[in-house]
């Protein structure tokens, strides 16, 4: 199926009670004009129509295009499902996706592209347009990135700058164990900058993607501490003992992250161990406003 000029793409779909979103998704797929792809989902034991409405997809579009999908007795996690599509793709490049996202026309051509135009590029990844489920208005884009060229040290210092939708990887750089298993809902990260390794990543500046916000969102932004939150902190432990040469950046987004929880944590506490990881200008002038305004002022 794959030959030097066209080399096969596994779009990779992980799926967990998409019934509303998937078919949508999926000829989002199929109206790429590259073909020469094959479909990998993977759902964790969802509780809605979402597998029946795969499998009635299958049976009847007409396609030339092989979809298979990978089914689950128990609810395994995110983690755990997104392994499971990882390792049944074929392709010489996985382009990921939820069964809640979009893919916008010549994303998989553009990606491939550049990928082999570039030996030396792992990753390419582009901007997404991020919109409200219910609505379909557009919320904000995901990225404002000004650089096209990125490296490891750039992927653990400024944290998961590639919405995961918009990433498309040289399989063959993705590392053995595939997503981290200790990290049960946030392994993206760390796929990522195990997968750039010593090569680059691309970034395109053109929205080719669509990510949906909606109430179902794993990482979807909440008032406590979530496991993601636990997860970004637990792949800097991990950095720590793997990638020491990477030390200065590791404690940058160590510092970062914990700043971003101040309003989950004791806020004074969180400013202060930021700032002990690390000075950052944010986290000091939030500890210093405070302060000033003799603990009122609280930064969101």
């Amino acid at each position: 199926m794959q030959n030097r000029n066209n080399p096969l793409v596994s779009v990779a779909i992980v799926t967990y009670n998409h019934e509303k979103f998937i078919t949508e998704c999926l000829d989002s797929v199929l109206s790429q004009d590259y073909n020469n792809v094959e479909i990998v989902i993977s759902d964790d034991n969802s509780t809605d129509n979402t597998v029946a409405i795969i499998n009635n997809f299958i049976k009847n579009r007409k396609t030339n295009i092989s979809i298979k999908i990978i089914t689950s007795n128990i609810n395994e996690g995110v983690t755990a499902n997104t392994n499971k599509a990882h390792f049944n793709c074929k392709g010489k490049y996985i382009a990921w996706l939820g069964g809640d996202d979009l893919m916008l026309p010549g994303k998989i051509r553009k990606q491939v592209e550049i990928l082999e135009s570039n030996s030396d590029c792992n990753i390419v990844f582009h901007n997404l347009d991020v919109f409200d489920s219910e609505s379909g208005k557009t919320l904000f884009l995901f990225s404002n990135l000004k650089r096209s060229n990125y490296q490891k040290k750039d992927l653990i210092k400024l944290g998961c700058i590639n919405g995961a939708c918009s990433n498309m990887v040289r399989r063959s750089a993705t590392p053995p164990h595939g997503f981290y298993k200790y990290l049960p809902v946030a392994a993206d990260w760390l796929y990522w900058i195990e997968t750039i390794g010593n090569g680059t990543a691309i970034y395109i500046n053109e929205v080719l993607g669509k990510y949906r916000r909606h109430s179902n969102n794993v990482t979807l932004k909440t008032n406590n501490i979530s496991q993601a939150d636990i997860d970004h902190l637990n792949t800097c432990n991990y950095l720590i003992k793997n990638s020491i040469k990477y030390f200065n950046e590791i404690r940058f987004r160590q510092s970062q992250i914990i700043f971003s929880l101040r309003n989950k944590m004791n806020y004074l506490e969180c400013l202060k161990y930021s700032l002990s990881i690390r000075i950052n200008l944010k986290a000091l002038i939030a500890l210093i406003v405070y302060y000033l305004t003799f603990t009122k002022y609280k930064f969101k």
